[in-house]
């Protein structure tokens, strides 16, 4: 026979779903209404201006089209990920470190702490300015200008994270003697990447918007430098296609992480779609 705990769990599985699922689908029209809308804005405007000015939206998808159909598309894609990819690999690799021995050792956080909070304090643009004195023009400036304005932010999320375990848990582990490796897995891991893997989306799309603003001022390639040529050129048409592009990139690095984020931490989206109840 079905206990009645399972039949309590599966009606409120049912009730916490179908509400799920109208909201999803209120969501979805709720966006194609305001894509609309802004087309239609976006339409408006462009009877109104000349094309140098708001090129048409159809104007605008035959230069995307039109660049599908090149390698320089793909050449500039290509190098601006890599500067995103390096550059914030970096930031990860030194603020990662950094926010770590902060989380575990309390008295280096007020050292650090200043540092961090003047370096996020500083434009990117004046990194931008000492690159271009220190390295000239090339790759090195939109990785390095990436690396120093991403790495204050995964130090402090970083850092915060690690603070932030729940100290019933650390005595509980500290009493059964999990140690080493048991403990990163079990306790440690999951709870600062569920306090980590936010702060990666935000600094990941930081990441793109620095090297394509680098690559505009002070690199030969990446989607940067085509924005400025096409801008030099006055096709203003042609440089909403690349902004259409680096927004694809944008999206598609945060749909990326999240997917990650479902994946490592299940739990979350277990109580996400059971919270809606």
């Amino acid at each position: 026979m079905v206990s009645r705990q399972a039949i309590a769990k599966t009606a409120s599985t049912t009730r916490s779903n179908a509400p799920d699922g109208r909201s999803r689908c209120r969501s979805v029209l709720l966006t194609l209404v305001m894509l609309a809308l802004l087309l239609g804005l976006w339409q408006w405007g462009a009877q109104r201006y000349t094309p140098v000015i708001l090129p048409t939206p159809g104007a605008v998808l035959v230069a995307v089209r039109s660049l599908l159909g090149e390698v320089r598309l793909w050449a500039a894609i290509a190098a601006t990920t890599f500067h995103v990819v390096t550059g914030f690999g970096l930031a990860l690799a030194i603020g990662g470190l950094l926010g770590l021995i902060a989380g575990r050792q309390p008295w280096v956080q007020p050292a650090l702490a200043p540092i961090s909070v003047a370096l996020l304090g500083t434009p990117p643009i004046a990194w931008l300015v000492l690159t271009m004195v220190w390295f000239g023009l090339g790759h090195a400036n939109s990785i390095f200008t990436v690396a120093v304005t991403a790495g204050p932010l995964v130090f402090a999320g970083v850092a915060d994270a690690v603070r932030g375990l729940d100290p019933d848990l650390v005595a509980v582990a500290q009493v059964y003697r999990l140690e080493g490796n048991a403990r990163l897995q079990s306790l440690d891991w999951p709870q600062v990447i569920s306090r980590l893997l936010p702060v990666l989306v935000t600094g990941l799309g930081l990441a793109w918007r620095v090297a394509i603003m680098a690559e505009v001022l002070a690199t030969p390639t990446g989607i940067g430098a085509e924005l400025n040529t096409a801008r030099a050129n006055l096709d203003t048409a042609e440089v909403m296609a690349w902004i259409g592009v680096a927004i694809a990139l944008v999206l598609t690095s945060d749909t990326l992480l999240r997917t990650l984020q479902r994946r490592l931490l299940p739990w979350q989206a277990a109580t996400s779609s059971g919270g809606g109840g």
